[in-house]
């Protein structure tokens, strides 16, 4: 399945069809997807957990200090960027080629996920750059362009892991690439991107309702007393929540990367679409190649 032409998340026409796959998908490689997730959001919440966000409310008047304590949060933020970052990598990866089940998936998903790392990476990188850029303007001008710059840029950054594994590893080609498979079909690709984003922020907020039940009384105290509002911020280390957390935030990670392949394939399959009609007339026999051709005259 080199060319992914039968991968289960190809062949969406419209926003009914995309969503019956996503969830067809969702539910068949359900345990896969949440036992990376769960695994990945644990790691991604001790390495949290070891910044002690109280201590810098605790020295916000000293701007001295405040830089002093955030010179020490380097490294573990460094580091739960990166576990976030190996997640969504791998977790990509799995949602590719897992369907396949050909032999040696385990080595070869190691394999791809180590050679699109710093592809990907660098990229992102030039998105964020480009993302800030566009986003601090349009809100200079007013709110809504700036939301959306931010859902223009959201939906081609979506576009990137897909073209990284599949198609480059060039970071400069990754970012132009997914914005000519965005413009392909902006409105309905932003449309998409956007309605999956409403319902997993719903789905979030839910979920962490449930998270938060068993911190109630500590979160009653943070709004009624201000000085105790750093126990919010000391509960991030807490086991309880950091195992609640995950187990819960690891039901909707796994559906912005499988829309991430929805997308790509239906735009990539319309581009391929176009170059096999344009190539097939090219190739067409005309009506002037059935007669010789006259003499031209001196």
């Amino acid at each position: 399945m080199n060319n992914y032409q039968n991968h289960p998340l190809a062949g969406a026409a419209d926003l009914d069809s995309a969503f019956n796959k996503l969830w067809s998908f969702y539910k068949k490689y359900f345990i896969g997807m949440y036992i990376i997730s769960v695994a990945g959001s644990l790691l991604s919440l001790i390495f949290m957990a070891g910044i002690d966000m109280a201590s810098l409310q605790e020295v916000s008047a000293d701007p001295q200090l405040v830089l002093e304590k955030m010179k020490s949060m380097a490294g573990p933020y460094a580091l739960t960027m990166l576990v976030t970052l190996l997640l969504m990598v791998f977790l990509h990866t799995w949602i590719l080629d897992r369907p396949a089940n050909e032999p040696g998936f385990a080595s070869m998903l190691l394999k791809k996920m180590l050679l699109a790392l710093l592809p990907y990476l660098v990229a992102m990188i030039i998105f964020m750059v480009l993302t800030a850029i566009l986003t601090s303007i349009g809100i200079v001008l007013l709110v809504l362009p700036g939301l959306f710059a931010l859902a223009y840029m959201a939906t081609a950054m979506i576009f990137a892991m897909p073209v990284t594994l599949i198609e480059t590893r060039n970071p400069i080609e990754i970012v132009t690439r997914s914005f000519r498979l965005m413009h392909r079909n902006l409105w309905p690709n932003m449309g998409w991107f956007v309605i999956l984003a409403l319902i997993m922020v719903v789905a979030a907020m839910l979920l962490s309702t449930l998270t938060m039940l068993p911190f109630t009384g500590s979160f009653i105290r943070s709004i009624t007393n201000p000085e105790a509002a750093s126990a919010m911020l000391e509960m991030s280390s807490n086991p309880l929540y950091i195992a609640l957390s995950a187990l819960t935030g690891a039901l909707v990670r796994p559906l912005m990367p499988i829309l991430a392949f929805l997308l790509y394939f239906r735009n990539r399959s319309a581009e391929v679409a176009e170059t096999e009609i344009t190539a097939a007339s090219e190739t067409a026999v005309k009506v002037e190649d059935l007669y010789p051709r006259m003499p031209e005259n001196d």
